[in-house]
């Protein structure tokens, strides 16, 4: 009893030291507009088993988020590495284990429904997929080649939904993707069916028939002219996208007279800018709370001056380096290394 007191008052002040606690939370299917330092959109969550839904506002680090599915998670919540940057959270969150996916029904336009089997056969080469409008009385799609609409009506609990009859449109169409199209529409119209939920599905049946699984997906937004990513999630990445971002501090030093920055265009997945001497590009991945940058290329200009070619050399082995995460203040672009130290801040304020 002894040895076993001990270790946990050993394991307590560890988890003390270190800052860490492991929360559970559920994650809605939808995200809603929301402002910090600047508009974007925020998960909604229950934690603990809370009742209430609250707004989320920070990054979950390995979180894949697909709107229309609901998730019960559990994050590891860390202090933020000293400085805290102005305008964010202590905390930062990094995902320890998804516990279930849940598809739910939404009227977000940013997700849709795909039919992956039909009547017990898979579906392939057939584009069957549809939305909710945000009153959940209608859903609109594709039925294959063809568009359709058709009214619905649904429980509140959202366990019951009865299709009726609707319209379509009537382009010619390839023969077999007529047939898929007649069958599609020839099952849903007129019926009712149960909604349950397995391994991550949402199942349709009539009279105790499996007709169809659905997977949720993200439907991706047309570009606007300022030249955003098509994230179904409006997030800082649209607001510092294109955007010239100034180097003000590198390793927890600010950077003096600075000269590098960084341009990135999340549409075509690409950077350019200057390392403080040299031209540089490449390409970069993102998600919601990462970065990666590669096939780094640049000019082979002589730097002179030596404090701008440490800040070049330094600069260069950050963006090559991997578990690269980022998050956003005002007017403020951070990046973090894979111990979660803020190794970059970049501006996009020419001022400073």
């Amino acid at each position: 009893m002894k040895s076993i007191g001990v270790l946990m008052i050993l394991l307590l002040t560890q988890a003390t030291l270190f800052g860490q606690k492991t929360i559970r939370m559920t994650v809605k299917e939808e995200c809603v507009p929301c402002r910090r330092m600047m508009p974007m959109t925020c998960f909604q969550v229950k934690k603990e088993g809370s009742k209430t839904w609250e707004l989320f506002y920070e990054r979950i680090s390995g979180f894949e988020y697909v709107a229309g599915n609901r998730y019960v998670i559990e994050v590891i919540e860390t202090e933020r590495p000293a400085p805290v940057p102005q305008d964010l959270s202590k905390y930062i969150y990094k995902l320890s284990r998804v516990i279930s996916v849940t598809p739910m029904i939404s009227g977000n336009e940013g997700m849709l429904y795909k039919v992956i089997r039909m009547n017990g056969n898979e579906v392939v080469n057939a584009d069957l997929s549809f939305s909710f409008d945000s009153t959940f009385h209608k859903i609109s799609g594709k039925s294959g080649c063809n568009n359709f609409m058709a009214p619905v009506k649904m429980n509140k609990k959202q366990t019951k939904i009865c299709v009726k009859t609707g319209a379509a449109t009537k382009m010619a169409c390839p023969e077999m993707e007529t047939k898929i199209e007649e069958e599609f529409l020839s099952s849903i119209s007129g019926k009712s069916f149960k909604i349950s939920h397995k391994g991550g599905l949402m199942i349709w049946k009539s009279k105790k028939k499996e007709v169809l699984i659905l997977e949720a997906i993200s439907k991706p937004l047309p570009q606007d002219p300022a030249g955003t990513s098509g994230r179904p999630e409006k997030t800082p990445w649209n607001y510092f996208n294109q955007q010239e971002l100034k180097l003000v501090q590198m390793d927890g030093f600010p950077v003096k007279n600075s000269k590098a920055i960084l341009i990135m265009d999340v549409s075509t997945n690409s950077f350019t800018g200057s390392n403080g001497c040299n031209r540089i590009s490449g390409k970069m991945s993102t998600t919601r709370n990462t970065v990666a940058f590669s096939e780094i290329i640049s000019t082979k200009m002589m730097c002179t001056d030596e404090l701008v070619a440490n800040t070049e050399r330094r600069l260069m082995e950050i963006l090559r380096s991997e578990g690269l995460t980022v998050d956003f203040a005002e007017q403020i672009f951070n990046i973090y290394d894979s111990r979660g130290k803020l190794v970059l801040m970049f501006t996009a304020d020419a001022t400073k």
